[in-house]
Parts: structure tokens; C-alpha cells; sequence
């Protein structure tokens, strides 16, 4: 790493400044001397921001980021859109301040509605986001997306594939159980994947998901639910597990690859709908079986075609292994936000 490398700012809320995926990653492919910095709040999450826990978050978002200025800091890292990320980017599209450029990192946003509340949020966002200089999101139908919908340049959009902790990579995964799991909460198709199972699949069912998901749904027998529950006993459900099912709902933004690289990476074959969120993820047969949105049947063929096979959910689980440590690590995202920032230079 040369002196002449830029420095760049990762700001997060929180109670530690380690963030596990910037620990170990080679500041070279990244382009920039990372600095992390916590702001100090007592909580992980403001919900609101008629709240006092806003207020100190925007008081010191502001002091870190003219903080950062000062200190000649060439770029700031935020994530997703949370109220960090939106307090920044109005700060400097009011200001008309450019520096430190803002890169948000998994930049995510809801589809608009015909709502007023929704074309209300999408003007103020079309304004606020004027200063970002980079959104990095998840897949390459998003990145499209968000060019069409906020009008940006292709160059101020680019998809750099989600990444996963290395930790799962070097689990020891226990002897597969007879069951197949499914785990998430946001945009999941559950209804789908229960339709299957009414039908019959040939692997009882577990499924993680929040309380609100299934409200009066009656659950079929061979399928149990299991509501908020901690990461840790999350993961080691998806090692125990045979296979795990990523059943997603059609979105012009993409979710789901938490799960779906967490489960490739401890070697387990995933049976994944094929949408935004997992096309640019799983080659078909090879590192995983995509089925079409919507269609219970086919769903509950692909598992049982991999409860029934032994060996194909081997051959499939060890290359979606080996996509995980060629493709999605720390390192390669890393990789790939240092090119998107070249690119835009």
C-alpha cells in the first residue's frame, strides 16, 4: 500500500468500530486506506427520526463528516439507506459539498408505488441522493432499475456481487439431517414453498421467518415454524440441514443473498426462485436449481429431485462452495467497489 493511496471513511452506528468484512480485506484491490469509525448511540438502529436517538445521530453524522473533510478523507462509506446514509447525502446535496465523495455500499430502495407517500419519498430521494457519487448494489437487474427510476447516469450505479462471512467458509458442517430449510423475512414467497408441501415433498420442512409472516395461514403437516430466532442458532440450522429453499417473490430490487450465500458456502445445495436477487448468483444444475416464480410444482420437484439424489446434492453443494470462495469473500467485493471507483474517476 503506497502513501499516495487515498483514504476512505466507513461510518456505521453501532458500540465497535471492527466490522468483520473490512477486517482482513488487501487495501490495494480496494484502491483506498480504509479508516472505520463507529458513532457512539447506544443502540445498532434508529427507527425513527422523531426521536432523540435521531437527533444525536444527525449531530454527530455531521461532525464526523465535516471531521472527515478536514482530515482530507477522499471518500465516505455508508450503508444501504438507512438514516446515516440519508442524513449525509442531504447534508451535502444542501451544502452543495462534494467531499468526501459518498459511496453507499448494498444500496437498497423499495420499488415506488402510486402512492402519494411514495412519490412524495421518490422526489425527496431524486434531490438528497444529487451529492452520492456511487450506489453499489446486488445484482445487475437492480442496477438498471435504479438508473431508469432516479434518471442517474449507468456510472453512478454499479452491481458488485454480495459477499459472506469467511467464517462459514471454515465451519466444520456436521452429517446433513433429513430436513430442508428455508429462512428470511423480507420479500419471501412462503405461500409458494407451503402449496408445495401440500403436495408432497419428500423432506419435512423447517422454516425461520418473523412473526408477522404467516398471520392465520395453516401451516401443513411435515412444515414447522420457527420464529426470530438468533443468528448463531440460524446457521447452525442451515448446517445441519440436507438442503436449503429460497423461495423469493418478483422484485425489481434483489434480496435473499444473505441466506443463499451463507447456505453455499457451508457446502449445502440451495433450490433458489429464479428473480433479481439470484440470477447473477446461480448457475442452473451447477451450483444450484433456479425455478420459476410462483410455481409450487416445480419447487416441490426440484427438492425432492435433491432429496432423492445423494450425490447430485454433493456435486451441487461443492460448487456453490467454490463459487463462495472464488466469488463472494471480503476480498472480492472489495475488488469490486475499488474497480467501480476507478471506473467513475
Amino acid at each position: 500500500m503506497t502513501s499516495t493511496q487515498p483514504q476512505a471513511l466507513l461510518i456505521r452506528v453501532g458500540r465497535s468500530d471492527a466490522h468483520w468484512w473490512w477486517a482482513d480485506i488487501d487495501h490495494e484491490a480496494l484502491g483506498c486506506r480504509l479508516v472505520c469509525r463507529t458513532l457512539p448511540l447506544g443502540v445498532t438502529k434508529v427507527e425513527s427520526p422523531f426521536s432523540w436517538n435521531f437527533v444525536l445521530l444527525a449531530v454527530r453524522t455531521m461532525r464526523m463528516l465535516f471531521q472527515a473533510r478536514r482530515e482530507g478523507f477522499a471518500y465516505v462509506f455508508t450503508f444501504e439507506n438507512d438514516w446515516l446514509t440519508l442524513i449525509i447525502a442531504t447534508v451535502q446535496t444542501l451544502l452543495l459539498v462534494r467531499r468526501p465523495r459518498h459511496v453507499i455500499l448494498q444500496f437498497i430502495m423499495r420499488e415506488p408505488t402510486p402512492t402519494l407517500k411514495s412519490r412524495l419519498k421518490y422526489a425527496f430521494m431524486r434531490w438528497c441522493f444529487r451529492s452520492v457519487h456511487l450506489c453499489v448494489c446486488s445484482s445487475r437487474p437492480e442496477a438498471a432499475f435504479y438508473t431508469r427510476v432516479f434518471g442517474w447516469s449507468p456510472d453512478k450505479v454499479a452491481f458488485v456481487p454480495f459477499h459472506t462471512d469467511p467464517a462459514f467458509v471454515k465451519r466444520q458442517v456436521a452429517a446433513e439431517e433429513p430436513f430442508a430449510l428455508a429462512a428470511g423475512r423480507t420479500f419471501r414467497d412462503y405461500p409458494t414453498l407451503l402449496d408445495a408441501a401440500r403436495t408432497g415433498l419428500d423432506l419435512p420442512v423447517t422454516i425461520v421467518a418473523g412473526r408477522s409472516t404467516f398471520g392465520s395461514v395453516v401451516v401443513p403437516e411435515g412444515v414447522t415454524v420457527r420464529y426470530d430466532i438468533p443468528l448463531p442458532e440460524l446457521i447452525d440450522l442451515i448446517a445441519r440441514s440436507a438442503i436449503v429453499v429460497l423461495p423469493l417473490t418478483e422484485r425489481e430490487i434483489s434480496t435473499g443473498q444473505s441466506v443463499l450465500l451463507e447456505a453455499m458456502s457451508m457446502g449445502k445445495p440451495v433450490v433458489v426462485t429464479r428473480v433479481n436477487g439470484t440470477v447473477d448468483y446461480i448457475d442452473h444444475m451447477r451450483t444450484g436449481v433456479l425455478v420459476a416464480p410462483k410455481d409450487s410444482e416445480a419447487l416441490r420437484d426440484a427438492i425432492n429431485r435433491l432429496a432423492g439424489d445423494p450425490a447430485l446434492r454433493r456435486r451441487i453443494g461443492e460448487a456453490g462452495r467454490e463459487q463462495v470462495l472464488q466469488q463472494h469473500l471480503p476480498d472480492h467485493y472489495a475488488q469490486g467497489v475499488g474497480r467501480a471507483l476507478r471506473n467513475k474517476r
